[in-house]
């Protein structure tokens, strides 16, 4: 009998040996984020884990730092960990009858909108100022109201009532603690507790107040499947690692565009990468961005596009080209040339693994070879390639190097603008067009323009709209491009550096510098008065204007509700334009810009409700260039007015009230260059009259192109 007794205790120990409790400890993902709680079970992969509310929640095993995996793995060997589900005891605190609270189900005000003014407001609340720059919420959401998070934004609500797994809200707060799209992106994930409470009341319908409708709390969201129970308790599923696929060289699937001037190898190894042989110099392109590729880029990439949603790199910085590498972010350049300790990339890539700033934060250490490819590189100079392939086919050329239309314009393009800009094409049955007739897929078509003229002017980007449409501010409706974040600064540069350059189809010789000193002044308000020669038009135009004072501008503008900005910072002209409020102008908002008249050379009051007053108030601007006033109720009137104007070379009268009796005045203008009438009351006869006595001049009339 006592034999028996014995034999039972025994057997008992051991059982309690082999499953005993783990205790509770901080786990930590890569990335440097931290939570206490004790494991309790795991099934493939995932691991079951709890907090000390008894909460469970899943974290899946390559999620966690490489000291809290060695510690699961050895968990798992020993039996402490059992596989599976966790004992019906430990989620028993979770399956009690909810309270008076629950019954009465989530009340948005008090439980939902503290969560998100703790955790989601700092990025996503109402547009303010900040250093003279007007912020607004990131990706256009703003959850400051219960109204503003239910509008979502122009991808589309975030908030479907009802039906959480099509809510974009709360997938972003479920997503794997190292997952890129995880929200919040910064402090610890939200808690078991306040993903719940989101789910509950997205279930209960999304609304204000509770509907009535409840919910029960959620006891655990740990999934477990019949196969997964047959296999040996201690054998933890590792995702099988992504092998970058490798081509035989000079096959179909391996072939790359080769640049002139570049061998077939080096822009082969671009993509395959290559190590540097003992004694040979470091190449970027062929040793240190397959590396960079391999190992940074999926977190420090270009930005794209995901589901509607902007992905933008982590902490702004780029690796995927050299002159992105060498950017470095706001905090400064993370390359510093012959300088290891002042290079960001080479120190994080040396610190121990538990350390927060630890580099690559996924997938272990570089080995020693990579780190000592980019130790070598730094040393020798951090250089660019010879014939750098780096750049082709999109990026940012070197300062010293061309722009290309084709390998630098034209694919900042296609990511940014022909959404909107390509070519026309059928859809659902119907035929959609290019915005404002504008097509932007090809040299040709940039070159072109549409209906309202050329929007670039070879060698001079303060006249070219192109330009000037993607330099206008953040909070600008006319701003381009329209949707997603603005182009960066080097984008914006490397338009204009290609306007300077003369905006040909093929690189010009050598590469403008965008910011070359200015011509001295002889002294501070006047123009310098430099001869004529080699002058562009409108510099000619602005020899001895003076330049107007930035609150003379601010108060033309404040008070006409026009955009008006300065040419450039040398040039005294100013285009006035009322692009922003068209519909709500009137004559009443022209008088207030009688006071920088002198300075007016563009002046644009299309779409608006303006009388024959706006020819007036042109005619009264000595220096004007360029004037359009489409879609108006412009006539004959008062055009006589505008032969006095030297200096006039651009007019659009499209789409107003102007007849052949009008263009008799117009070809008094002898300065003109370019006349737009489409739309308008003028006939053939009419125009052919005005192309006789402007020979010279380009009119676009009925659609039909140039005469």
């Amino acid at each position: 009998m006592g034999k028996g007794i014995l034999k039972v205790l025994f057997c008992i120990f051991l059982f309690s040996a082999a499953f005993a409790e783990e205790s509770f400890r901080i786990f930590k993902t890569p990335s440097g984020k931290s939570f206490e709680g004790k494991a309790v079970g795991y099934e493939g992969q995932t691991f079951i884990l709890t907090n000390k509310s008894g909460q469970l929640f899943q974290v899946p095993f390559n999620a966690l730092s490489n000291a809290d995996k060695a510690y699961l793995v050895e968990a798992v060997k020993a039996k402490r960990i059992p596989k599976g589900r966790p004992a019906p005891k430990t989620i028993a605190s979770t399956t009690e009858a909810p309270d008076s609270q629950t019954a009465k189900g989530v009340d948005f005000h008090s439980e939902i909108m503290p969560i998100l003014q703790a955790r989601c407001n700092d990025c996503h609340k109402a547009p303010y100022e900040e250093n003279g720059r007007t912020k607004n919420p990131k990706a256009g959401l703003r959850f400051d109201s219960y109204e503003w998070l239910m509008k979502g934004n122009d991808g589309g609500p975030v908030i479907v009532a009802g039906d959480s797994d099509a809510s974009i809200l709360f997938e972003v707060i479920t997503l794997p603690p190292d997952d890129d799209m995880i929200m919040p992106p910064k402090g610890d994930p939200l808690t078991a507790e306040q993903i719940d409470l989101f789910r509950r009341w997205i279930l209960e319908g999304a609304t204000e107040k509770p509907s009535g409708k409840v919910v029960q709390p959620s006891t655990a969201t740990v999934a477990h499947t019949e196969s997964e129970s047959k296999e040996p308790d201690n054998v933890i599923h590792k995702a099988a690692p992504k092998k970058k696929p490798t081509f035989r060289p000079g096959s179909f699937f391996a072939h790359v565009v080769v640049p002139l001037g570049v061998s077939p190898d080096e822009a082969l190894a671009k993509i395959q990468g290559s190590k540097p042989k003992p004694g040979e110099p470091i190449d970027f392109d062929r040793h240190v961005l397959p590396i960079l590729e391999q190992r940074c880029n999926s977190c420090h990439h270009a930005p794209f596009d995901r589901s509607g949603r902007l992905v933008n790199p982590k902490a702004s910085l780029r690796f995927d080209t050299y002159a992105q590498v060498m950017k470095g972010n706001l905090d400064g350049p993370v390359i510093v040339a012959k300088d290891l300790e002042k290079s960001r990339l080479y120190t994080v890539l040396n610190l121990p693994e538990d350390d927060d700033l630890f580099m690559p934060p996924k997938g272990g250490p570089m080995d020693s070879e990579q780190k000592d490819v980019i130790k070598r590189w730094i040393e020798e100079g951090a250089k660019p390639s010879k014939n750098s392939v780096s750049a082709t086919k999109g990026g940012i050329p070197a300062a010293d190097e061309p722009v290309s239309f084709n390998d630098h314009i034209l694919p900042l393009f296609e990511k940014r603008c022909l959404n909107c800009h390509g070519e026309t094409y059928v859809k659902n049955g119907r035929t959609i067009k290019p915005t404002a007739g504008l097509q932007l897929n090809t040299h040709e078509m940039v070159i072109k323009g549409n209906l309202d003229g050329t929007i670039v002017t070879p060698g001079d980007p303060s006249v070219s709209t192109l330009y000037q449409v993607v330099i206008l501010p953040d909070d600008d409706p006319e701003l381009m491009p329209p949707k997603g974040d603005p182009l960066s600064e080097d984008e914006r540069i490397m338009i204009k550096r290609w306007i300077l350059e003369g905006a040909s189809e093929q690189p010009a010789a050598e590469a403008a510098d965008p910011n070359a000193t200015p011509k001295p002044k002889e002294n501070a308000s006047m123009v310098a008065q430099t001869s004529q020669t080699n002058l562009s038009p409108l510099e000619q135009i602005a020899r001895g204007v003076s330049i107007p004072g930035k609150s003379q501008l601010k108060s033309a503008a404040d008070q006409s509700l026009a955009l008006v900005t300065q040419l450039s910072e040398r040039n005294p002209l100013v285009r006035a334009e009322f692009s922003s409020f068209a519909g709500e102008i009137n004559d009443s908002n022209l008088s207030p810009l009688s006071s920088i008249k002198n300075n007016i050379s563009h002046f644009d009051v299309s779409r608006t409700k303006v009388t024959d007053k706006a020819i007036d108030a042109a005619a009264g601007m000595p220096r004007l260039y360029w004037f359009s006033a489409r879609r108006t109720i412009v006539s004959d009137q008062k055009l006589s007015s505008l032969s006095k104007l030297k200096h006039l070379s651009y007019l659009n009268l499209s789409e107003t009230k102007v007849t052949d009796r009008g263009l008799r005045s117009i070809a008094a203008i002898k300065s003109l260059k370019e006349i737009y009438l489409w739309g308008s009351n003028v006939t053939e006869d009419g125009v052919a009259f005005l192309q006789k006595e402007l020979p010279d001049a380009k009119i676009i009339f009925n659609f039909l192109g140039p005469r």
